[in-house]
């Protein structure tokens, strides 16, 4: 089961909110795993492993001033938790929500919990889907699509040659899909997948922008907005691949550190 959880807030008092916010709510993700299952925060903590969540910032807020927000007393704001794997999405749904403080800290701040949904038709960042019936509506469709409209929704980068390349070139984006695919995923996806895309699917109009990602020390720079992509030449089994992938990036996100808030990910009917 993939699980997208929209939590809402409203700020309990004024402050500054400076920077990302996405290492906060890892830290509160983590810190109420470990107060309420510590085998599942050791688990989710593992070195070395394709993490089995994404997580969104604080989201909703005024805009930055001067590299700032201005918070005022009952500011509503939201962040989001999205899992990959069906024990871990039970267990959110079971054990982590219902748990879930009046009031938490946030980013300096102290913020109300007023809620939280599952329902795409509450809020469009939230949803779920079970994994297999995912795979078999898009591998097994009659006719996949050979267009993909796609929103960026939080800084997207992805690793360049000499450092962080903030354009979803696609080859890196599909890799990146396939990645968190083939750790979770009920089906294996042919690994050749990004370099038979490297020469059948290419960008057919972008309106992006570039955005830094400020966390303490950290700085990188991210895209954020929308793009079409387009397949040339790609056969139908290959096309059903992508329409799987891209479905899927609006639990897995794209490109790095997609669990600090980077990479929201969600594909558009209209643009």
């Amino acid at each position: 089961m993939l699980l997208a959880v929209v939590v809402n807030l409203r700020a309990c008092q004024a402050g500054l909110v400076e920077g990302a916010t996405g290492r906060a709510i890892h830290g509160f993700w983590l810190h109420q795993w470990k107060r309420l299952a510590p085998s599942v925060a050791d688990y989710l903590h593992r070195p070395n492993q394709v993490r089995p969540f994404t997580l969104s910032p604080l989201l909703g807020l005024p805009r930055f001033r001067k590299g700032r927000r201005e918070i005022v007393p009952d500011t509503p704001a939201w962040f989001r938790v999205a899992t990959l794997q069906g024990e871990l999405s039970r267990r959110l749904e079971e054990v982590w929500l219902p748990e879930l403080p009046q009031e938490i800290k946030l980013a300096g701040l102290r913020w109300q919990v007023m809620g939280y949904t599952t329902a795409t038709e509450q809020h469009r960042w939230a949803g779920r889907a079970d994994s297999q019936a995912l795979a078999e509506t898009h591998l097994l469709g009659r006719s996949p699509p050979s267009r993909w409209r796609l929103e960026f929704a939080t800084p997207t980068t992805f690793h360049g040659g000499e450092g962080h390349l903030p354009f979803p070139l696609p080859d890196a984006l599909v890799r990146s899909w396939l990645r968190r695919w083939q750790a979770f995923g009920p089906v294996h996806l042919p690994e050749d997948t990004p370099e038979r895309v490297r020469r059948g699917l290419v960008v057919s109009a972008y309106a992006l922008e570039t955005v830094p990602w400020r966390d303490h020390r950290r700085v990188v720079v991210g895209c954020v907005g929308r793009m079409t992509l387009r397949a040339l030449g790609l056969g139908k089994g290959e096309r059903a691949v992508l329409d799987l992938l891209a479905a899927y990036a609006f639990y897995a996100g794209s490109g790095h550190h997609t669990t600090q808030g980077m990479g929201m990910t969600r594909g558009l009917v209209d643009w």
